[in-house]
């Protein structure tokens, strides 16, 4: 029993170890109504898909993933409950108009050029911290 536990443990933590991930590009959108969005490109160097589960930031006290969606004029918020899928060898980018992190209630005392600690939580990969920049528009 101790045996394969410990094997079980190994074999778990193995998963993990060759974990690669490339994230660019980030920023964060600051409103004055107190919400704001999250932005990356997170390129996939695994051997394995990736999932995007979900996202947490201390700046903030609920973060979701979205998508904007446009029909007919009309712009609305999806919630992404399943996460963002990453297949092995792509990058998937998380922009205006498309996917992003949604943060709800953000402090109310940080300002634009402020960086913020935000957390990506990926199925296999584990949680990846990011330090975005305060914006009102994309750096680049």
């Amino acid at each position: 029993m101790k045996r394969l536990l410990l094997l079980l443990l190994l074999s778990s933590q193995t998963s993990y170890a060759f974990a690669e991930l490339l994230l660019s590009n980030e920023w964060a959108r600051l409103t004055p109504s107190g919400v704001g969005s999250v932005y990356v490109t997170i390129e996939n160097k695994n051997s394995f898909d990736e999932v995007l589960l979900s996202a947490k930031s201390d700046s903030a006290k609920m973060a979701m993933i979205h998508e904007t969606v446009r029909e007919n004029d009309v712009v609305r918020m999806n919630h992404i409950v399943g996460g963002i899928n990453i297949p092995k060898g792509e990058n998937t980018t998380l922009e205006p108009g498309g996917y992003h992190i949604m943060l709800m209630n953000i402090n109310k005392n940080l300002s634009l050029g402020d960086r913020i600690k935000v957390t990506l939580i990926f199925e296999k990969s584990g949680e990846v911290e990011l330090n975005p920049i305060l914006k009102l528009k994309p750096p680049y």
